[in-house]
């Protein structure tokens, strides 16, 4: 069993609706049913880094149970990339050049024609398929020049353009080739239409629009199968959301540190000494103020200075909530709750660790740090570092820079 229809068809997942929830395990965000993980049916935990993605999962488990369509939601898809794909499972490959000879848009492209029927002029849908046709070849076109400008085609006795599919299909993620195999099974879609679908070339309405057009499927499930395409992209939203994060966090720690950029390793924790320092904490402080008085900018907390990941699990909180919580605790306690606004924190997994982003952005007013057992004092960014300010500094800085929000 090892088509996504086959697979599809017989998925179900032992659960009981009503002690699904959703806990951390090592780094992931783990779905639990009562104590125990929830497995997929090849035996693997339904877990995943994004917590949006597992959510999203959890939805579409509720959904199923009440018998709404399966094949594109969010558990097939997960699913049949962890039991299937990943483990070298798949066997869309030995259906690959039995597809490509009745796709119409490769039948365009080798041979000049397509094995499809268009309507007749007389048909109400003639002028529809025509414009929605041309397009599609036009962006069919587009998507083979592209890719053959970004990779070498090897001489064969295949045509390029069969060359170029393979070499697109396999570019594509784990996650991508199940969205790929769902589409190419439930929509009979054929190979090149779930392939721009996939990569972005084409929106979810030239989709279903060249599916009507080519007579693949009738004109009154358009919202159906819009919707079920919508499904699938929300899926890889995330997927792709992720990755994006993880880039960004990545380039920013390759930039290194300056105006708006600082590491801490920890957030309370002194490496050195093995225990907690309220010094530590103050560090942080720090920073998140001057970014808020200066032009505001990005603190990573469990970066080492070096760039090296450390982890927030150096800090030996209980859990990341627990982490979270005293970080907010401390921003409301030593810079006043109406910053909080100012500031926003999300947790990121880089190298199987934690790390904290707090973005800042520039506050109205001017923000002081207030920490107990320790004298009250205003920062602001001086390249890469965050300065104090004596009192005529302070009050000279709060003239010139916040006048403009008075």
């Amino acid at each position: 069993m090892s088509t996504f229809k086959e697979y599809a068809d017989s998925f179900e997942l032992d659960f009981n609706p009503e002690t699904l929830d959703i806990s951390i395990a090592d780094c992931d965000y783990c779905i639990f049913n009562g104590s125990k993980p929830l497995l997929t049916p090849g035996g693997n935990c339904l877990s995943h880094p994004s917590e949006g993605m597992i959510r999203l999962i959890v939805t579409d488990i509720h959904l199923i149970k009440n018998a709404t369509p399966k094949a594109l939601s969010s558990p097939v898809l997960y699913s049949f990339c962890k039991d299937i794909l990943i483990p070298g499972k798949d066997n869309f490959s030995q259906e690959w050049e039995n597809q490509l000879a009745r796709d119409p848009f490769v039948l365009i492209k080798t041979v000049g024609q397509s094995s499809v029927q268009p309507f007749h002029p007389d048909q109400a849908l003639f002028a529809f398929s025509i414009v929605s046709l041309t397009g599609l070849l036009g962006k069919v076109n587009e998507f083979v020049s592209a890719v053959m400008g970004e990779i070498s085609v090897e001489e064969s006795d295949s045509h390029p353009v069969h060359n170029i599919l393979r070499l697109s299909y396999d570019r594509l993620t784990a996650d991508q080739k199940a969205a790929f195999q769902a589409l190419y099974s439930v929509h009979q879609a054929g190979i090149v239409m779930p392939l721009l679908l996939i990569t972005g070339k084409i929106s979810s309405v030239e989709y279903v629009k060249g599916l009507i057009s080519l007579k693949i499927q009738p004109e009154e499930s358009f919202s159906e199968i819009l919707a079920g395409v919508a499904r699938v992209q929300t899926y890889l939203g995330f997927i792709t959301r992720k990755a994006h994060q993880e880039k960004r966090i990545a380039d920013m720690i390759t930039a290194g540190e300056g105006d708006s950029i600082e590491f801490k390793s920890t957030l309370r924790w002194d490496i050195r000494a093995g225990k907690t320092n309220p010094a530590i904490e103050r560090s942080c402080l720090k920073t998140i103020s001057a970014f808020m008085n200066s032009q505001g900018g990005t603190l990573l907390i469990g970066v080492r200075d070096d760039g090296s990941i450390e982890g927030i699990e150096t800090d030996k909180f209980v859990n990341e909530d627990k982490f979270l919580l005293h970080l907010w605790t401390l921003i409301r306690n030593c810079l006043g709750r109406d910053f909080s606004p100012y500031i926003r924190t999300r947790l990121e997994k880089i190298e199987e660790k934690t790390v904290c982003t707090v973005g800042c952005i520039p506050s109205t007013r001017p923000v002081f740090l207030r920490q107990p057992g320790f004298d009250e004092e205003m920062y602001i960014r001086l390249g890469p570092q965050s300065n104090a300010m004596d009192i005529s500094e302070a009050l000279k800085y709060i003239e010139d820079h916040f006048k403009s929000s008075r």
